[in-house]
């Protein structure tokens, strides 16, 4: 054999070596041990359409009514429902919620009170200077066709027959509702309240003169003036008015240090009466249907400069016994009483410190409503409005059944169910 011949099968068991060196790695370590089985199409059986054209084989028809089983004994982690959350319950009725009230007249209103009937509200109008009577229906009928244009006070008589009406320039009258007539009061005459029988009135006459300046009290015509208290330069410091048992017209506040007064109660014919002493400052005053009980309500340093309420003892065999803090925050001219012993008062959510020097803070805060039994001293929130409502002037109805006011900023009148 050639040399030639040699090398020739020489490189071809080269060749031969690396083609089955490369075949062994590749069924050794890329070959799978399975393959995949063919993928088998199976083509549907056409469906028998009844109702028109023929379908055409080979189209992908969704299957109808297919039972699909449902695997048992799989840890399938469905995450429950959520519960629904019910929303807050809205009563009709003061019984300590959220309680819906209603608007009695929508218009801008000024001193509305209770008609001698005590079921119709008379008030005026603001917008169009007419004196009305609000009837439980939402009737209203015209107290009088005369127009009483820019008025800033009306004070009713008890049974609202007569009002004295005071103008934005400082004049006044007293207009008789039955009679159409009317009597023009001294300008210097100011702060008025009527006696329980409406007869009489007690007022300031505040002269150019301090010294001149009387508490007096006249009869409901202008006639029969009478002075009853030099007020010099205290006028600021008495508060007129008529007691419903006929035994004061006016208290005099006489201030003893920085948080306590001395309260003077001043009768119509020069009694000298007890006093009593109160803590706090700017206090006002509401009387018990018969007189004998006084609401009032001060500030001092031990209530944050906010006012609270308190009770005392006024009629004149025990002036200024059973003297209690109420722990109630609101100024008294946001209470009204039902009965002796029972009050329900117009309380802030919630006030500043030191709310007692700038009550105007206050005007927009929304109130709750609270009972007060005074034999007990307990309170209890009967309502808090649906809508936020700032309370100026507060009633009950004589019935007891319902709460009357008017919003400070609108003047509109409000009624809730109780």
């Amino acid at each position: 054999m050639s040399d030639r011949t040699k090398r020739i099968l020489l490189v071809a068991g080269f060749i031969l070596a690396v083609v089955l060196i490369g075949l062994a790695i590749y069924f050794i370590f890329f070959q799978p041990l399975i393959s995949p089985s063919a993928p088998i199409t199976i083509t549907p059986t056409p469906p028998i359409n009844t109702n028109g054209l023929p379908v055409t084989p080979g189209v992908n028809v969704p299957p109808t009514n297919v039972n699909v089983p449902i695997v048992s004994g799989l840890n399938v982690n469905i995450p429950p429902l959520i519960p629904a959350i019910p929303g807050p319950t809205i009563s009709n009725v003061a019984s300590g919620g959220i309680t819906s009230f209603s608007t009695l007249e929508s218009d801008s209103t000024l001193s509305p009170t209770f008609a001698v009937n005590g079921k119709d509200v008379n008030y005026l109008d603001v917008n169009t200077g007419l004196f009305h009577t609000l009837k439980p229906d939402g009737t209203k009928v015209k107290l009088s066709d005369s127009n009483f244009a820019n008025v800033s006070t009306v004070v009713w008589s008890p049974d609202s027959s007569r009002a004295i009406i005071t103008y934005s320039d400082g004049s006044k009258i007293l207009y008789n509702f039955n009679k159409k007539t009317f009597v023009t009061l001294p300008s210097q005459w100011q702060d008025f309240s009527f006696s329980k029988d409406g007869n009489n009135i007690a007022f300031k006459d505040l002269k150019i003169d301090p010294e001149d300046s009387w508490l007096a009290m006249a009869n409901t015509d202008g006639s029969g003036y009478q002075q009853i208290e030099r007020l010099g330069d205290k006028a600021n410091d008495v508060y007129v008015q008529w007691s419903p048992n006929n035994s004061y017209v006016a208290l005099y506040r006489a201030p003893l240090d920085a948080d306590r007064s001395e309260v003077y109660p001043i009768g119509k014919n020069g009694e000298n009466y007890n006093s009593f002493r109160i803590e706090g400052r700017d206090p006002r005053f509401v009387y018990s249907p018969n007189g004998n009980t006084l609401l009032y309500s001060a500030y001092n340093i031990s209530s944050a400069y906010k006012p609270t309420l308190w009770i005392v003892n006024s009629d004149p065999a025990n002036l200024g016994t059973g003297r209690n803090a109420l722990a109630v925050d609101t100024w008294a001219d946001k209470c009204t009483f039902t009965s002796e012993t029972l009050v329900y008062c117009a309380v802030p959510n919630s006030l500043d410190i030191g709310a007692g020097f700038r009550p105007d803070l206050a005007d927009s805060t929304p109130d709750q409503f609270y009972k007060i039994d005074l034999t007990t001293g307990s309170k209890q929130l009967i309502a808090q409005p649906l809508f936020p409502t700032t309370v100026d002037k507060l009633m009950v109805s004589p019935d007891g059944k319902s709460l009357i006011w008017t919003e400070k900023n609108t003047g509109k009148i409000k009624e809730m169910n109780l």
